[in-house]
């Protein structure tokens, strides 16, 4: 999460330093570890630990950014297997270098700097788009941080950003080195060309019995059933008990009296917060305001426009800390407070509008009230019930027994193979998507007892393999056509391939395109200007790139874009364009040479960085780490 706040506050700056900095793993010396095991930090980078919290923190952000890439979940073992830990601790460690060495440099940020930043992060704004305070918990409480800490990491990462600046500041890419990639991109081909169809190469007879015995068992995977599996889930949700939860008249007043103000409409207001980089500046903007100047005058000087000081209408739960809170929320609407001092420096706050909160009543929200507490009864059950299951499924009762006393709904699934699917390549109907649900079910036994796995939303679920299908091939006698079809097909592809190449061979040896054509009653065309990023259905992608290996006046082949046909190539003309400046092309190769540069700079700072500190690894520790979160 702190990484993806990063990432929204300072764009490609961010993406670099929170992304490329996976490449100073390769600095790491292996003899540089330490073995200790009273060592709770993971690393120690010039002497500045890493811990264990830091570590897995970043090690879950990891595999959560690249779960989302994959489109699906993975497990801590897979992550493993992608070096998805060792990434993490390389940013860590990275981060950790840079922190040092901008620190060494007397880089610094001041606190009103760090309150814009924080107040004007995407990642923490409300509905109406602005600093929302119940966001900014939220994202705190799902980070496992404290306010405190995340600031402190802002402000770092502020100050990375400063020096990450002024390494880059003045970057320019050579003219020269430039125009050669103008050139290279710009490149055009004309081509003459010769499609030659599937058909040129005859009618293929049916193979012979010892023919097409070999290709069936060569091409075995073709026609061979997949294991599938048969099994029963059983599910304990918290709504399957709210149900049978009664809640009395005296729980819900009881509740009502604990909750209300979960369901008052909260006083709100509309507040400026003009900060301040000092409590003399605030005091004497104070003084300034107090005598009739302007405020835009105030926040224009501040180098701030009036959107940049405007909350919204806000909540006093919304405000950045109680002090602050408690200022904008004494003050009549038009008013505006002494210098209070926040949690991100001195403030100065004016309410435009009060809003007045809005009571509720218990008759009002009884019912709502009666869903919430039955809800939260049946999420403390759950965990009762899941231990009374666990104790009769050790006690040899059955999965049928144990829905049927729990009124739980017992689900079978029949002929499912690992991908979750039916042998017509479809989902079953209430499959359901637990995280590896299918994973289990592959790796237990027909009737093993497998622990109860995770619904995902304060549940469980049990899973039973009730059996085993395995994967079996089919009996030549059976998919006979199929083989001789897939047979047919294979070897028409490697005859083609075949006659393609002695076209070209007749090409290279001086032989026209237009006779080569007429040989196998074909006409040859001539192609519009090819790029090298071109493509289409005529021409794919290898076409291409195949064309442009080759020098003026040479054949090549390749497949076409659409279709099984091949291409039999002549480069007919090679035009190289002068570098145009004012392209688009031209401007886009500029500012990815120079992204490419402004990395290679930072990562060479990095680099220097660890080699001059000191990289230490607790191998010990984060072998245990490894084998705890693999199962090993």
């Amino acid at each position: 999460m702190l990484d993806a706040l990063r990432r929204n506050s300072s764009g490609w700056v961010a993406k670099i330093l929170m992304g490329l900095l996976v490449i100073s793993f390769a600095v790491w010396g292996v003899n540089d570890v330490f073995t200790g095991n009273s060592s709770t930090s993971v690393a120690e980078v010039g002497g500045e630990p890493i811990s264990v919290d830091q570590y897995q923190r970043a090690v879950e952000n990891e595999i959560r950014s690249f779960s989302q890439r994959l489109g699906q979940p993975l497990t801590r073992a897979q992550a493993h297997q992608y070096g998805i830990d060792s990434a993490a601790l390389a940013q860590l460690i990275g981060l950790a270098a840079l922190d040092i060495g901008a620190s060494e440099t007397g880089l610094t940020t001041s606190d009103d700097n760090v309150a814009r930043n924080i107040t004007s992060d995407p990642a923490l704004t409300g509905t109406f788009g602005k600093f929302d305070r119940q966001v900014f918990d939220q994202t705190l409480q799902q980070m496992g941080v404290s306010e405190k800490a995340f600031i402190a990491d802002r402000r770092k990462f502020l100050v990375r950003k400063q020096l990450n600046d002024a390494l880059q500041a003045g970057i320019e890419v050579p003219t020269t080195l430039l125009d050669a990639i103008s050139t290279y991109q710009g490149e055009t081909r004309v081509a003459s060309y010769i499609i030659v169809p599937p058909d040129a190469v005859g009618a293929i007879a049916d193979p012979d019995d010892e023919t097409l015995e070999a290709y069936y068992k060569k091409a075995a995977i073709h026609f061979t059933t997949p294991e599938t599996r048969s099994f029963s889930i059983m599910t304990l949700n918290p709504s399957d008990l709210a149900a049978t939860i009664t809640i009395s008249d005296e729980q819900l007043k009881a509740g009502y009296e604990q909750r209300r103000g979960e369901f008052d409409v909260p006083e709100k207001r509309v507040v400026e917060q003009i900060p301040f980089s000092t409590m003399e500046a605030a005091k004497a903007a104070d003084v300034r305001l107090k005598n009739g100047e302007p405020v835009e005058k105030i926040v224009s000087e501040l180098g701030l426009e009036m959107k940049d000081v405007d909350l919204g209408n806000v909540t006093r739960q919304q405000m950045i800390s109680p002090a602050v809170a408690d200022a904008a929320f004494a003050l009549k609407a038009g008013d505006y407070s002494e210098p209070v001092e926040g949690p991100l420096g001195p403030v100065i706050l004016h309410v435009t509008v009060v809003s007045p909160g809005v009571p509720s009543t218990f008759e009002g929200v009884k019912d709502k009230l009666r869903a919430i507490l039955a809800s939260d009864a049946a999420r403390s059950e759950v965990y009762d019930v899941q231990n009374s299951i666990e104790d009769a499924r050790a006690g040899g009762s059955a999965l049928e027994d144990i829905a049927s006393k729990n009124n739980l709904k017992l689900v079978k699934f029949s002929g499912v193979t690992a991908e979750g699917l039916d042998l017509n390549n479809k989902k079953p109907d209430g499959l359901p998507d637990y995280k590896d649900l299918m994973t289990t079910v592959f790796a237990s036994a027909q009737g093993e007892q497998v622990p109860p796995g995770d619904t995902g939303i304060g549940g469980y679920y049990w899973v039973r393999v009730d059996d085993v299908t395995p994967s079996t091939l089919k009996p030549l006698k059976d998919v006979r056509a199929e083989v001789v079809d897939l047979w047919k097909t294979e070897t028409r592809k490697a005859k083609l391939e075949e006659l393609a190449q002695s076209l070209v061979e007749r090409g290279n040896k001086g032989e026209t395109i237009n006779k080569i054509a007429a040989s196998i009653g074909r006409t040859a065309l001539t192609s519009p200007d090819i790029k090298r990023s071109s493509q289409s259905d005529t021409f794919s992608r290898l076409a291409v790139t195949r064309l442009f290996a080759q020098p003026e006046g040479k054949f090549s082949y390749g497949p076409v874009g659409f279709g099984q046909s091949l291409l039999v190539m002549q480069v007919k003309e090679i035009n190289d364009p002068k570098p145009d400046a004012s392209s688009e092309e031209y401007k886009t190769a500029q500012g990815n040479l120079t992204e490419g540069l402004q990395t290679d700079l930072l990562v060479s700072l990095v680099t220097g960085f660890e080699k001059k500190l000191g990289t230490k690894l607790n191998t010990r520790l984060l072998d245990q780490l490894t084998k705890t979160d693999t199962g090993q």
